[in-house]
């Protein structure tokens, strides 16, 4: 068991851009003071969380307790090998985008406001891997979200706020299932922490199961998760590229990070208890309500991954399709949750799979984000069929979306090539777990979308820069400085984990799996696991090849131009959950209006006939008999009830503090 160390390091990395944030409201619209502490914030985060590094590898656990006065509880910090892990990579991935940003802002508008809400953004990302517990996960979850809301509608343009309208309102229903899940949780367990609850709920646990799907559907509409995803093709779009980078790239991942928490942490059994045989029969009923949650879990991953494909490979706007493949990529990270919860004590490679492809979909699809933004900034176009041979005019941007690309297809000797492979060996130890044949189908279904990720890029690749630059693309400027170094560094970063799976499987995503519940023979055999294997190159030669046809039929039948029917898009299943969560909403509190409107009319009735009471007692001075019979020496009926009211408040006071003395008790 891991030892906790006391240390106020977990509030630093969360003070620090909350003081950048205050620092720039004082002067905002001077460019190098915002510039300055937008990146003290962002590089201050970094090194504050990099500091964790030691304690975390020596198998600490960095706890630290804020005294609140707001709340009965405190504002609590608990920072685990996962906790670390979501934190270093969204402050490096931040301090990159902070970077880029200082470029890419020059030609917008309110830039004050803009690292204003991106510094109170960091805050409140940074914070929710670092909470030690739900309440305070909660109100990190709600600073991210409100906070970036801003980020969001920043262009103010009627499809800004739009999209900022649909985050929002999704926002705070997730905020609101989080609430009320805690509650249940709290009520069944007595605790928040972020620790294995699930053994504490005894009889409660039909509360448990409710508070989970509570959970989930919560952290689910933040990461995209298919049926909730309607707010991420409409947000990144219209959200400035540094944003749409860390929507993607970062605060999504925020989502999948309390999903893998719930599903593998709170409702799992606590570490050892299936090795002691006297909890052995309560760990197994736990690990079996769970691996049900995993199963249901594993096909929301597939569903989502495939249909975000399907979007993603009928998208002209270049973020539009950035947007779509995160949501398919979300459902890689997952289904991977689900098999580490439907394998339970044996599900290291589900787990793992879902945190190393944390870490790569957070580089490549920042880089993607960070590029398209590039490419506007320069050209002023983001329609795929607008631009071309930008591999001439752009060469530095075309590398690094070509390095990022190969990445997220899964080449090997890139970054995705690893993480696609353990997700791919977990789907299959899934199936072999009870051989059914709807996770084989499963399987098969994982390969056909990795096959439409390899279309989707390949037509990205080939329109923006392969094929011949139209007339209006005879001028184009250079990348400059800053965004070159914000993207060559996130791509640099690929390129070594690309090269050195094996490395950063052992270093950022082993002290990950001990932060879990797992079989310790089984994490061993997992951290040495060769990639290597014909087997699995295989299966990306079998992808690749299914997605060059694939690209081949589209391209020759211009499948492209196909229209997704409106009952099928956003739009629709938007208006659609919107209109039924009204008529809900108008259900649950129908005995409310009827009780309220009652006790409305009772209370108006009293209303009614004490304000006569009062109007002929004491406001109708010496035209009312009865105001002359309560009146004495000139004292009225109002101050009649003060020294009344006051009596009574000094009797109870005397009893209070003698009344025991006298009675002997």
């Amino acid at each position: 068991m891991a030892r906790e160390i006391f240390s106020g390091l977990p509030l630093i990395a969360v003070l620090i851009p909350l003081v950048a944030f205050a620092m720039i409201i004082i002067a905002g619209k001077l460019p190098w003071w915002r510039n300055t502490w937008s990146l003290i914030g962002s590089a201050g985060t970094l090194v504050a969380v990099a500091l964790m590094y030691p304690l975390i590898a020596a198998g600490k656990i960095i706890t630290y307790e804020l005294p609140m006065i707001i709340t009965p509880l405190n504002l609590t910090f608990r920072v685990d090998g996962f906790s670390f892990f979501m934190a270093l990579i969204a402050s490096f991935i931040w301090l990159m985008a902070t970077i880029f940003a200082i470029e890419y802002m020059n030609h917008e508008k309110n830039q004050g406001r803009f690292f204003i809400f991106f510094m109170l953004t960091l805050a409140g990302t940074i914070g929710v891997p670092l909470a030690g517990d739900l309440l305070s996960l909660l109100l990190f979850f709600e600073l991210m979200s409100l906070a970036s809301y801003v980020l969001v509608v920043h262009t103010q343009t009627r499809e800004a706020y739009s999209a900022g309208d649909i985050y929002l309102y999704l926002g705070v229903f997730g905020g609101m299932c989080l609430l009320t899940a805690m509650g249940l949780i709290y009520f069944s367990t007595g605790s928040l922490a972020i620790i294995s609850l699930a053994g504490l709920a005894q009889s409660g646990n039909a509360i448990m199961q409710v508070a989970m799907v509570l959970l989930i559907l919560g952290f689910g509409i933040k990461a995209g998760m298919v049926p909730l995803h309607i707010w991420l093709p409409k947000a990144h779009p219209v959200a400035p590229a540094p944003a749409s980078a860390l929507l993607s790239g970062i605060m999504i991942k925020t989502g999948a990070y309390g999903i893998i928490r719930t599903l593998s942490l709170i409702y799992a059994p606590e570490q050892g208890s299936a090795a002691h045989s006297t909890a052995a029969d309560v760990a197994g009923a736990l690990w079996a309500q769970l691996a049900g949650s995993g199963y249901v879990i594993i096909w929301f991953g597939i569903v989502t991954m495939f249909f975000g494909v399907c979007m993603a490979l009928i998208q002209d706007n270049i973020k539009k399709m950035l947007a779509c493949s995160s949501i398919s990529q979300i459902g890689y990270i997952i289904m991977g949750a689900g098999v580490a919860a439907y394998l339970g004590y044996e599900g290291a490679m589900g787990l793992a799979g879902s945190a190393y492809h944390i870490l790569n979909h957070a580089f490549f699809k920042s880089t993607l984000f960070l590029a398209a933004g590039a490419i506007a900034y320069l050209t002023g176009e983001l329609d795929m069929t607008k631009l071309g041979g930008l591999r001439h005019k752009l060469p530095f941007t075309s590398i690094v979306v070509l390095i990022a690309s190969l990445g997220i297809i899964g080449i090997p000797l890139f970054n995705g090539y690893a993480s696609k492979t353990l997700l791919h060996h977990a789907i299959v130890e899934a199936y072999e777990h009870h051989h059914w044949i709807s996770l084989s189908i499963a399987e098969k279904i994982f390969t056909i979308t990795s096959a439409g990720t390899v279309c989707y890029f390949l037509k990205f690749l080939y329109f923006v820069f392969w094929r011949p630059a139209p007339d209006n693309l005879d001028q184009v400027k250079r990348e400059p400085l800053l965004m070159k170094i914000s993207m060559g560094f996130l791509a640099v970063v690929m390129v070594f984990i690309g090269f050195s799976p094996n490395f950063t499987l052992k270093k950022m995503v082993g002290p990950v799996l001990n932060s879990f519940n797992l079989d310790e023979h089984g994490v061993e055999y997992l951290l040495k696991i060769n990639f290597w294997k014909a087997g699995d190159l295989l299966a990306v030669a079998l992808a690749l090849g299914l997605g060059i046809v694939f690209f081949y039929l589209v391209q020759r039948f211009n499948l492209y131009r196909l229209q997704v029917p409106y009952w099928l898009g956003a739009d629709f299943l938007g208006a659609f959950l919107s209109r039924a969560a009204i008529l809900l909403w108008f259900i649950i509190t129908l005995p409310f209006i009827a009780l309220q409107n009652l006790s409305g009319k009772i209370s108006g009735r009293f209303y009614r006939k004490g304000f006569l009471f009062l109007q002929n007692v004491d406001y109708r001075p010496g035209q009312s008999a009865v105001f002359r019979t309560v009146n004495i020496s000139n004292i009225d009926f109002s101050m009649i009830l003060v020294l009344v009211s006051l009596s009574i408040i000094l009797t109870v006071v005397f009893y209070i503090r003698f009344g025991l003395r006298i009675f002997g008790l």
